[in-house]
């Protein structure tokens, strides 16, 4: 009797072990490369100029590209996440004496930590998931010296804080590799008035930003690597 209790115990400490083993061996990190689609926005609108009309000046939609790496706790998941973008600066109304639309370049990193809620579907193969982050992005800004102002210094690189949310998919094509589809909105803190004056080109026209929080968006793909 004790012989056959002890088999049984021994039964159920092996199973133990075992399912604990299992579960731990669990893949739980992921790496993301991921490569995307950049909505960008106007950063400044100009004043009304009688005879010349207005213009506003934004950044153009272009690639961006980035890595996530992850830590999954079940239904949740926490993240760090770097974003590189670059767009062209222009004008979307060239004015008198303006010579041209493009005023120069600006590339962005940001640098997010995410939150990840997944939800469970009748298909274990796909895991759609809400996500809200915050971060920084910082600025670097190339403008051409012949929209600069000899008495205005060149823009120089900022660092302005933001937060982001989203909605995405991941769809497993193997026990360690699933796509991840994304869409994210970013909302970045200018630092600045939304209508204050901040600059002024040499043809005489000046531009107000325009809002102190700038909006963009990104739709992301890329693969998860599991481990």
């Amino acid at each position: 009797m004790l012989t056959s209790m002890r088999t049984r115990l021994a039964v159920v400490v092996a199973g133990a072990c075992a399912g604990f083993l299992t579960a731990s061996a669990q893949p739980r990190i992921e790496i993301t490369p991921f490569a995307g689609y950049y909505i960008a926005s106007d950063i400044y609108n100009s004043y009304y100029t009688s005879g010349a009309g207005t213009t506003n000046v934004g950044l153009t939609n272009s690639f961006l590209w980035g890595g996530r790496l992850t830590r999954n706790l079940g239904t949740t998941g926490v993240e760090l996440s770097y974003t590189r973008t670059g767009s062209d600066v222009e004008l979307n109304n060239v004015l008198v004496g303006q010579p041209r639309a493009n005023l120069g370049s600006i590339d962005i990193d940001s640098f997010d930590l995410n939150f990840l809620g997944y939800h469970h579907t009748g298909n274990p193969n796909v895991m759609p998931f809400g996500e809200v982050g915050l971060g920084f992005s910082v600025v670097h800004p190339n403008i051409d010296p012949d929209f600069v102002m000899a008495s205005t210094p060149d823009p120089d690189s900022r660092t302005n804080f933001n937060f982001n949310f989203g909605l995405g998919t991941k769809i497993a094509m193997s026990e360690q590799i699933a796509a991840r589809i994304e869409g994210r909105w970013r909302i970045t803190d200018t630092n600045f008035n939304t209508s204050s004056g901040l600059w002024c080109d040499p043809w005489g026209y000046c531009y107000n930003y325009a809002s102190s929080w700038y909006n963009s968006g990104e739709l992301i793909g890329g693969l998860s690597y599991r481990f």
